[in-house]
C-alpha cells in the first residue's frame, strides 16, 4: 500500500507539474477538470489509508479509481503537445495511471462493501 501511496501521490505532483506547464505555454489545452481528477487521485487514496470504516476505505479507493481513468480519458483528448518535454510528461503521465489503475482493480477485487 505504501508503494501505491507514493505512486499516487507522484502522479498528482507530475500533472500539477504539467497542467502549471500548460497554463503558462499553452493555455487553450486547460481542461479544469484535469487538475481536479489528477489531484483527487491522491487525496483519494489517503483518504482511503486513513478511512476508520470499511466502507469509507472501498469509497474512496473506488473514487480513486475513477479519478485515474478519468485523468487518462481527459489527457488522451488533450491530443499532441507542441512541445517534446511536455508531450512527454503527458505520456509519463497516462502510463503511471494505467498503473495506478491495475494495482486499484487488484485491490477493488478483493473488496467486500
Amino acid at each position: 500500500m505504501k508503494e501505491l501511496e507514493v505512486k499516487t501521490y507522484n502522479f498528482a505532483v507530475l500533472g500539477i507539474g504539467l497542467i502549471k506547464s500548460l497554463e503558462k505555454e499553452f493555455p487553450e489545452l486547460i481542461n479544469s477538470d484535469l487538475k481536479k481528477s489528477i489531484g483527487a487521485v491522491s487525496i483519494k487514496f489517503i483518504d482511503a489509508l486513513n478511512a476508520e470504516e470499511n466502507e469509507d476505505f472501498a469509497k474512496n479507493i473506488r473514487d480513486c479509481h475513477s479519478n485515474a481513468q478519468k485523468s487518462i480519458e481527459i489527457l488522451n483528448t488533450m491530443g499532441e503537445i507542441a512541445n517534446d518535454t511536455l508531450n512527454e510528461q503527458k505520456l509519463t503521465l497516462i502510463n503511471e495511471s494505467k498503473i495506478i489503475i491495475e494495482k486499484l482493480n487488484t485491490i477493488i477485487s478483493k473488496l467486500i462493501y
